[in-house]
């Protein structure tokens, strides 16, 4: 009888801590946070560079007021990041700066969107300067191990806005996305791998409906 409880005692272990193990798995970058849970849900009273305002879809998106200056152009300056994050995520910004491109694109209102911090153009130009501050993607390994205990996916990134030729910050916020565990678990894990183009579209409308085209 004893020998027989030892391989279930034996199973019964394994199950406990193997869904912990693959969320050591996961691994983490920036400042070091294991920010596993969901973040807090937008909030229309946050002020500019202050709290944290977390996108999680472009329907639900709430903004503060916007910018009383419409410019014509925006050019996408500075997108930066610490040596941990380029390192984890060589990838990200770039991503991310695409898919922002990409969404004020889509915003007829404006004569030239570009990411080339070289170019001029004719009339007022917003630069919008941008700093991956945070930043954790659940590894396929860990979450086809470990499912949704692998823990979300999360990314926080700082807003600049300027006018071109200027150093003066005219708008800063904090932004921040999360994806769900359990649907990125049921999905395979392909909400971990695209959140940064994810949260460029994001960015990109946030930043449509603060810079008022001219």
């Amino acid at each position: 009888m004893n020998k027989m409880k030892k391989p279930v005692l034996t199973i019964a272990s394994l199950c406990l801590v193997l869904p912990v193990l693959c969320a050591c798995m996961a691994g983490q970058s920036g400042k070091g946070s294991a920010q596993d849970t969901a973040l807090p849900s937008a909030s229309a009273t946050a002020q500019p560079g202050g709290d944290k305002l977390e996108l999680s879809s472009i329907e639900e998106m709430e903004v503060l007021a916007p910018l009383t200056t419409p410019f014509d152009n925006i050019i996408i300056g500075k997108f930066t990041s610490n040596r941990q994050i380029q390192t984890d995520y060589p990838k990200a910004a770039r991503d991310c700066e695409q898919q922002i491109v990409k969404q004020l694109s889509a915003n007829k209102g404006y004569k030239h969107i570009t990411a080339t911090n070289s170019k001029k153009f004719a009339g007022k130009t917003a630069v919008v300067d941008l700093n991956i501050v945070d930043m954790r993607i659940a590894s396929g390994a860990a979450r086809m191990w470990g499912g949704a205990f692998a823990g979300s996916s999360f990314m926080e990134v700082t807003v600049k806005v300027r006018k071109a030729g200027s150093k003066k910050v005219i708008h800063q916020q904090l932004l921040s996305t999360s994806n769900n565990a359990w649907a990125a678990a049921y999905s395979g894990g392909s909400s971990d791998q695209s959140l940064p183009s994810d949260f460029g579209i994001l960015i990109g409308e946030y930043l449509a409906k603060i810079i008022p085209a001219k």
